[in-house]
């Protein structure tokens, strides 16, 4: 049996090579949302957020929009969190 601390090292690492290292465009993006999620955007899109990105680990789906520098995320049953805990990774142009 493993301990949650190596499952979530294991989820860790699946998902950094999951990462595309060609981004997706927009509507790809899209297409990974649920229904609770595309509603939930449709209502920040009339804030002025934009999607980024859509993280799916363990079955669970979550999207990443910004506004400027304000980011927000949304789950996969479409609640909205204005303040999470997340930090971006820096673009590198090498």
């Amino acid at each position: 049996m493993q301990s949650t601390g190596t499952l979530s090292a294991q989820a860790s690492f699946i998902e950094r090579e999951n990462r595309s290292a060609t981004p997706i465009d927009e509507h790809k993006h899209w297409s990974l949302l649920t229904n609770a999620q595309r509603f939930a955007f449709y209502t920040l899109t009339k804030l002025g957020y934009r999607l980024l990105f859509v993280r799916n680990v363990n079955q669970c789906s979550t999207a990443v929009a910004s506004q400027e520098n304000k980011l927000v995320t949304i789950d996969d049953e479409g609640d909205i969190d204005f303040n999470p805990s997340i930090v971006l990774r820096e673009s590198s142009n090498r």
